[in-house]
């Protein structure tokens, strides 16, 4: 799915808020700050509070994307079931792409996961939006279960372009926020058990057979 966010309307000085130009701007990878980490003593930038604001209302619209395109059973490149199992809500303990006919491509023996938006679980449990930055492929010749590989961390608020930008642009000497991201790392195999978030940092979408299935049971066509 081609990425929906445009612009955001806290971006123009003097609310600066930083989600544009973070996650949104096509011309550099989305950095996948899914919070903003305040810390004691440190001076409350009023960008970071729109940032929280404009990152609540991007998930929200995500969410309901997600539900529009997995609502509709039955479009190109997938069908219902496939396997005799009962379909279920779009949200597993994995990952989740916003839409199941652009998100993921299967071929008869392999997976692309496309530059698109995925729902993920962070390992304390909460799920987060994040933005797989490149197209990732895997041979997929062994039935088992596909996913991709995710990295957690934080970035210091030190860091130049997020000290305060009270003047329009980040470089003052005081500094912001820290934040905490995830990313997408690779494609990987996850073998023959649904190991959906471990200490490897693996989260689940697909399990194959004789077909290629969702973790919810819809069915997943080559192309």
């Amino acid at each position: 799915m081609k990425n929906p966010f445009i612009n955001s309307p806290l971006k123009a000085f003097p609310y600066n808020s930083r989600v544009y130009t973070n996650e949104f701007n096509s011309t550099f990878a989305a950095k996948n700050y899914v919070l903003v980490a305040f810390t004691p003593g440190s001076a409350l930038q009023a960008s970071e509070l729109n940032e929280v604001q404009e990152t609540f209302y991007k998930n929200t619209t995500l969410y309901n994307i997600m539900f529009k395109n997995w609502l509709f059973i039955g479009g190109t490149g997938f069908t219902s079931g496939g396997n005799g199992d009962a379909i279920r809500g779009p949200s597993w303990v994995g990952a989740v792409p916003v839409d199941p006919a652009g998100g993921v491509r299967v071929s008869a023996n392999g997976i692309t996961f496309n530059k698109d938006w995925y729902l993920v679980d962070d390992r304390s449990g909460l799920k987060f939006w994040i933005y797989n930055n490149s197209e990732l492929y895997i041979k997929a010749i062994t039935a088992g279960y596909y996913g991709v590989g995710i990295t957690y961390g934080y970035v210091y608020g030190t860091t130049s372009d997020l000290t305060d930008n009270s003047g329009g642009y980040p470089g003052s000497i005081i500094n912001g926020a820290d934040r905490y991201y995830i990313n997408i790392t690779e494609a990987q195999f996850h073998g023959d058990t649904a190991s959906k978030i471990d200490t490897n940092q693996r989260s689940v979408l697909l399990k194959t057979g004789i077909t290629f299935n969702y973790l919810n049971n819809l069915l997943k066509r080559g192309e």
